[in-house]
């Protein structure tokens, strides 16, 4: 693994340690670090090397490697091994296909049933956004929006449709060049996620889904823009 990349991931580490408790240090910080794209699509992964870079033992990191795998963003490939799994085009366009299915009804189930709690923190995480947006800091604009995403998903109070939902849209969102990297598209996704928060606020269950399932088709059309023009 390049030294650069160990490097990041100590950094990230020490980010993360911080604020969880130290048996999670090293899955959150794999896990982070693909969405980052700090280990992208194909790197391999070498216990010996994330655990010196994390400053762990093997252990830790194999138990880590295990979820991530279990998650979907590592691979097992012989004879390279664990390798952070690389996304295709068809399989973005399979997951807009579910998400169409299950976030519309999350906006509608979150605008109904949303306590005030969780409602104060997406006005928060809302700022943060627009704070990232205008700060170009886009790695961290992607962390933003995918939180708040958990907590709108949470808010549904079912359990399942929370699971499922954010794992798909973490899918999305550590894919190469995701939309929320792409300026023009970050700034439009923030009005998007300020009327979303708006209807919800309002308890209006059926603009909810409405500007949720336009964030979709906005979202999937800026994709399927990026890949027409993607190089060979």
């Amino acid at each position: 693994m390049k030294s650069r990349r160990l490097e990041e991931l100590a950094a990230l580490r020490s980010s993360i340690e911080r604020l969880v408790p130290a048996a999670e240090v090293a899955y959150l910080t794999l896990r982070e670090a693909i969405y980052r794209e700090i280990l992208p699509g194909g790197e391999p992964l070498h216990e010996a090397d994330l655990a010196t870079a994390l400053q762990v033992s093997r252990t830790p990191v194999r138990e880590a490697l295990a979820r991530l795998l279990a998650e979907g963003l590592v691979a097992y490939h012989p004879p390279r091994g664990l390798v952070v799994r690389e996304v295709t085009p068809q399989e973005i366009e399979d997951v807009f296909e579910v998400r169409f299915g299950i976030d519309p009804l999350a906006a509608r189930l979150a605008a109904q049933r949303a306590s005030q709690g969780e409602l104060t923190m997406l006005h928060s995480l809302l700022s943060q956004m627009e704070e990232a947006t205008d700060q170009g800091d886009w790695d961290r604009l992607v962390g933003i929006a995918l939180r708040f995403h958990q907590v709108l998903y949470e808010a549904t109070r079912n359990a399942r449709l929370a699971e499922l939902a954010t794992k798909l849209y973490a899918f999305v969102h550590r894919a190469p060049q995701s939309t929320l990297r792409d300026p023009e598209r970050a700034k439009r996704a923030l009005e998007e996620h300020k009327e979303l928060l708006e209807a919800i606020a309002a308890r209006d269950p059926e603009r909810a889904e409405a500007v949720m399932r336009a964030h979709l088709e906005h979202a999937l059309r800026a994709r399927l823009a990026r890949q027409e023009v993607a190089p060979a």
